[in-house]
């Protein structure tokens, strides 16, 4: 779910594809659909996602894209459960973008005005469905974009940009679908809520916009059918590409996660975009629209390093020339300096990925790369360098996303990729550099001078809190402020909370509750776990209860927040350093004894990303009776 530019598909692809395996879920609030095609009876599920523009003098634009590009959609082959032996036969691909527009010519979101959107899994475009043939529906949830246009509302006018795209963009189709199919809302929108089919992908990089990305549902990949979850939410307000408004998330109807993204108001982020510009990085370019006139719309080093059409003045910038003087003053003349001894670690990881690339692409890299299309890889040049390193990709030019993947690169992918691991660390601290001369757009972003914006990512494998994966029932942007947002905390990681369950035992759970003594939540086979904020811990309370008559109640605490010591290692008794973190004196002195002794914490570090740890409470399974 991320946008083109980036060359972190092939992590982001690998990220998505473990969390769907298993996730902490609730379970789901509506039955699967109907067989596809069979419009009169469909049952589709939907999601919310709410707009707040907490702005007094601008007003705000939203327009939801979807992803488009994919030759199989998962999604859809969970709601119609599609058994394993089928799904070769039923891949339903959408290669297209799908788009709606939120009052585009007309006022938009006014200043403290909001919009309520309504959207269902999916949209059937046919009558009589050909799962091998493209667009047959519309998949809303699988990946998407909702991008937040602006104009001062003083003007009375939409951003030129974007009506331009609604009324004049030659890829763009309205389209209509088959009477009977579930169709997003806006009851508070004053235009209506037209379709579009877009065969050109996103939308111009120079629009006047700022992106914010989601995944709504996830699937799990391990049943047969695939099981669809439509509870689960993932999103981010991305810096990764360029920076132009202040947005915070959260789930709708979860109040327990706190925001990613930043809750600044729109004003004090536009002077801090200008100081950035006229600061110790002056010359850095900015953003021209296609009317040639320039918005304050800053691109990443990422951006600039992939693509510098639509950017004004022309290069070259002074600040970039700097970090491309750093970079050879370090990988060619030899500079012996502590930040020049980390640029050659990275060099030298890249210059080993793409030999790896360069050996194998006619060979073991053969079924995965298009030979037709590009005969040979391409020469590796010090753009094409730049370009990977900054945006952390490796080196598979048209070949699929999983091909030599980074973490895989001989002589990095022993001994657990800790190797790997060490060269990611230098390259994090590089983008942290105090100096800000390795990448100064870092420092517009988490800069005290600048935005200060903790919890969103300023490069492709940035922070802990910067994406948000949880339970919810869709998702609630605000523009501006935190009026609108149900918990006015910043998100922390989540405490993954998985627990025992197994449908072949006598005593079971059947529902549990979060921060309350009352078990609330019906337990979910496929989905045994949830995520707590920990937000939340203080006077917090876990609790279940099981299928017994009478039925029993198991309550515990956590006591305080992560970080926890290491995983314990497996078949061994747990040692008591991975329980301290646990209260169970609310249980009777029987459950204290046979479950809670079985309750432990403990916390890993991810590979993939800069200062990331996941944290776990791994619940037990209540004690079963002898037998």
């Amino acid at each position: 779910m991320k946008t083109p530019i980036r060359f972190l598909f092939t992590l982001i692809c690998a990220a998505i594809a473990s969390f769907l395996i298993v996730l902490a879920l609730l379970p789901p609030a509506h039955a699967s659909s109907s067989p596809p095609g069979n419009v009169a009876a469909q049952t589709v599920p939907t999601m919310t996602i709410v707009i707040y523009n907490n702005s007094k003098n601008h007003s705000i634009y939203p327009v939801l894209s979807t992803g488009g590009h994919s030759p199989v959609d998962l999604w859809l082959q969970a709601a119609f459960k599609i058994p394993k032996s089928q799904l070769a036969n039923n891949p339903y691909p959408s290669p297209d973008t799908f788009r709606l527009y939120f009052n585009p010519t007309g006022a938009g979101i006014p200043p403290e005005g909001k919009v309520t959107i309504t959207l269902p899994l999916y949209t059937q475009l046919v009558a009589n469905v050909n799962p091998k043939a493209p667009d047959q529906y519309i998949d809303w949830w699988n990946g998407g974009r909702v991008s937040i246009y602006e104009s001062l509302s003083a003007t009375g006018m939409p951003p030129r940009a974007l009506v331009a795209d609604y009324t004049m963009r030659a890829s763009q189709t309205r389209v209509t679908p088959v009477g009977g199919a579930a169709l997003p809302t806006c009851p508070a929108c004053q235009q209506p809520l037209g379709i579009f089919k877009d065969t050109g992908g996103e939308l111009p990089s120079n629009d006047p916009d700022q992106l914010t990305e989601y995944t709504l549902g996830a699937i799990n990949l391990t049943k047969d059918p695939y099981q669809l979850d439509v509870q689960n939410v993932d999103y981010d307000v991305s810096y990764v590409d360029n920076a132009f408004l202040p947005a915070a998330m959260e789930p709708y109807n979860n109040p327990i996660v706190g925001y990613v993204g930043t809750i600044q108001e729109i004003d004090p982020f536009q002077s801090a975009l200008e100081r950035f510009l006229a600061a110790k990085f002056k010359g850095w370019p900015q953003y021209i629209d296609n009317g040639n006139e320039k918005i304050l719309k800053i691109p990443s080093a990422l951006h600039i390093m992939l693509d510098q059409a639509h950017l004004a003045p022309p290069p070259p910038w002074p600040p970039v020339e700097e970090m491309k003087t750093l970079w050879r003053n370090c990988t060619a003349n030899g500079l012996q300096t502590k930040i020049c001894a980390k640029i050659r670690t990275v060099r030298d990881l890249f210059e080993a990925n793409y030999a790896n690339y360069k050996a194998n692409y006619h060979t073991s890299f053969k079924n995965t790369c298009d030979q037709t299309k590009q005969p040979a890889p391409p020469t590796l040049t010090e753009a094409a360098m730049l370009a990977h390193v900054y945006g952390w990709g490796p080196f598979n030019n048209n070949c699929t996303a999983q091909t030599n993947l980074l973490e895989n690169t001989p002589g990095y992918k022993e001994n657990n990729s800790l190797r790997y691991q060490e060269v990611k660390t230098d390259f994090d601290a590089l983008q942290y550099w105090p100096t800000g001369e390795f990448d100064p757009y870092v420092d517009l972003i988490h800069g005290k001078d600048y935005l200060n914006a903790e919890f969103v990512y300023a490069y492709s494998v940035d922070d802990t809190v910067g994406n948000m994966q949880t339970t919810g029932e869709g998702l609630i942007i605000a523009v501006g402020g935190k009026g609108g947002l149900p918990n006015p905390e910043p998100a922390t990681a989540p405490i993954h909370v998985p627990f025992g369950y197994s449908a072949r035992d006598k005593v079971r759970f059947v529902q549990y509750g979060i921060c309350t003594d009352s078990p609330n939540r019906k337990v979910n086979p496929d989905f045994t776990s949830f995520d707590l904020s920990t937000n939340q811990l203080s006077d917090c309370t876990l609790s279940f209860v099981d299928n017994q008559n009478p039925p029993q109640k198991y309550f515990f605490k956590i006591t305080g927040p992560p970080p926890y010591p290491g995983r314990p290692p497996d078949n061994q008794p747990i040692p008591d350093i991975n329980k301290t973190m646990i209260d169970c004196s609310l249980n009777s002195q029987v459950i204290t004894n046979t479950w809670c002794k079985n309750i432990f914490g403990y916390t890993v570090k991810v590979i993939a990303q800069h200062k990331k740890e996941d944290t776990y409470i791994s619940v037990a399974a209540p004690a079963q009776p002898p037998r």
